[in-house]
């Protein structure tokens, strides 16, 4: 047989359907713990409909999110070389002055060595997944949802020609922050 002549190799299963929902629910328990952590203690206390009124506490919470994606991401696909969360309505330059409505979605720039079917794929898989889990939560920003990812991808051509989303690696108003990177 050749199972016994070829040395055992560990091989790395497929993520099924199951694995996925519940890494998704570990990255949303995650998330919700962070969130919460970073509360002050007086506010620690509050309901999670209450919070999730709260600005801050929706952007800790996609922090942990992204956070979460950017893991499962990296540990999908080799060709994941840095992720990078962004918020398009954050500019400290804006003269505003007065609060946007709490937007729940994650943006992520994911840098890759080169663009695939199977990463899209996954991608679109976790979003569903992520989308589903998060409609549980009490607040109708989630459970109007049909997508929460924003996930756009970019190879080291696209930076270097300051093509497209590439372009925001390079902002000085309001640059992106480095949620992962692969070690070399």
């Amino acid at each position: 047989m050749i199972t016994e002549i070829l040395p055992k190799v560990q091989i790395a299963k497929p993520l099924s359907v199951t694995s996925l929902d519940e890494d998704v629910e570990t990255i949303c328990q995650d998330a919700l713990t962070l969130a919460q952590e970073r509360l002050t203690a007086p506010m620690r206390g509050l309901e999670l409909k209450r919070l999730l009124r709260r600005p801050e506490f929706v952007d800790n919470l996609k922090y942990g999110l992204a956070t979460g994606v950017a893991n499962a991401l990296a540990a999908n696909d080799s060709r994941v070389m840095a992720v990078y969360a962004y918020d398009p309505s954050n500019n400290p330059d804006s003269e505003l002055g007065e609060e946007l409505p709490i937007d729940p979605t994650v943006r992520l720039l994911v840098l890759v060595q080169s663009s695939s079917a199977a990463l899209d794929a996954f991608i679109a898989s976790l979003d569903r997944a992520l989308t589903a889990s998060l409609k549980t939560l009490p607040a109708r920003k989630f459970e109007q949802r049909t997508s929460i990812l924003d996930v756009n991808l970019l190879t080291e051509q696209d930076v270097q020609a300051g093509r497209g989303y590439a372009i925001l690696l390079s902002s000085i108003f309001a640059p992106p922050l480095k949620i992962w990177q692969r070690q070399a």
